[in-house]
């Protein structure tokens, strides 16, 4: 029996393209979800996020069809102050910072109402 360590499959994986955790620190966002570039329809009840154009056209995978990029079938967990938001990547947007990360209001209520309109200094990761 072979035994891996964890450090050796998370170098195995990245070196094979198959996983390529993308993270950053920046700015939260609200938006109001629909039709994402995912092809899901969605409401602002939902927990759903949107990343930048530049993270979701560079997901390990991605194709010309945006409906098919496996970035749609992962996470964005964001955190901020000790509390974390798990929501599903439906959509991008374009002509912000790589660092500036959305979700939907429901799910961004939880770090503060929507009237603040953005939460600085968030963590965030593609799960």
């Amino acid at each position: 029996m072979c035994v891996f360590s964890k450090s050796s499959v998370a170098l195995l994986a990245l070196f094979l393209g198959v996983a390529k955790a993308q993270t950053g620190t920046g700015t939260l966002f609200w938006f109001t979800p629909g039709v994402g570039a995912c092809g899901f329809t969605n409401t602002t009840d939902q927990s759903v996020a949107s990343v930048s154009e530049e993270v979701f056209n560079n997901y390990p995978g991605a194709t010309y069809n945006p409906n098919d990029n496996p970035i749609c079938h992962h996470n964005l967990t964001v955190t901020y102050n000790g509390t974390s938001v798990v929501a599903q990547i439906v959509d991008y947007y374009v002509s912000t910072p790589y660092n500036r990360v959305g979700l939907s209001e429901s799910a961004f209520d939880v770090f503060a109402p929507s009237s603040q309109g953005i939460v600085p200094n968030v963590t965030w990761v593609v799960d």
